[in-house]
């Protein structure tokens, strides 16, 4: 049986004993007019960034797949209780990244087989 974490959404499988969410990061786009920073969980600034684009891009109907690029500011969230020693670069609270995407193309074959006709 699966579930989903309420807090950080992953998959929860009933032999998983020993969840935890992954750091919370609060993403920004500078491109929006307003401040807003959502929040994501995940291992690494860069994986917040995939994780935000890719929920992005799908409510934008996929720019990112389109070839254009976004850029965000990635920073940890304040009040999680993870250790941020050593994550952010000197002078700045939040890391910036350029985001894309890319559209992989998948091709499948089937067999025809035709019937014959066994009665002659």
């Amino acid at each position: 049986m699966t579930d989903r974490c309420p807090n950080c959404n992953a998959w929860i499988y009933s032999y998983d004993k020993g969840h935890e969410c992954p750091p919370l990061w609060l993403v920004q786009c500078p491109e929006y007019d307003d401040e807003t920073w959502d929040e994501v969980y995940a291992v690494a600034a860069e994986y917040a960034a995939e994780s935000w684009a890719e929920e992005h891009d799908r409510n934008c109907s996929y720019m990112m797949l389109d070839g254009e690029t976004i850029v965000v500011r990635v920073k940890r969230d304040p009040n999680d209780g993870w250790c941020v020693d050593n994550i952010m670069m000197p002078g700045t609270d939040f890391k910036t990244f350029t985001c894309s995407g890319e559209a992989v193309p998948t091709y499948t074959a089937e067999e025809i087989v035709e019937e014959t006709d066994d009665n002659n």
